[in-house]
């Protein structure tokens, strides 16, 4: 990987809030390690999020959203590409138990409550 300047260049707002928002003094030898593990860090918690999304359990949920709803989003009435929303993320594997923290929403619903 290149090395980048960060000081002057279009980066400079990367140089706040890894300290708590103080300014780091000399960017340049660890901004391009932290920006590494931040992107490693949260592609790694995509692919478990999208693995749980895929499991026998996260199918269960589905279905149990589907029946209290009526199969319908809960926003629009929509009857058609049905995704449940989690409106917070309680501990994995507790959604069967915590249903009200979940909604059922048309993907376009879905989409514009992102």
């Amino acid at each position: 990987m290149a090395h980048n300047s960060y000081r002057y260049g279009d980066y400079e707002s990367a140089l706040w809030d890894f300290r708590g928002g103080e300014f780091i003094e000399d960017p340049d030898e660890d901004v391009d390690q932290i920006l590494r593990c931040r992107w490693q860090g949260a592609a790694d918690r995509q692919e478990a999020y999208d693995d749980f999304l895929a499991s026998d359990y996260w199918a269960r949920v589905r279905t149990a959203m589907l029946i209290k709803h009526n199969g319908m989003c809960q926003s629009c009435g929509a009857i058609s590409n049905l995704q449940v929303h989690h409106k917070s993320y309680p501990k994995r594997y507790t959604e069967l138990q915590n249903l009200d923290m979940l909604e059922l929403l048309c993907q376009a619903c879905h989409h514009q409550s992102h």
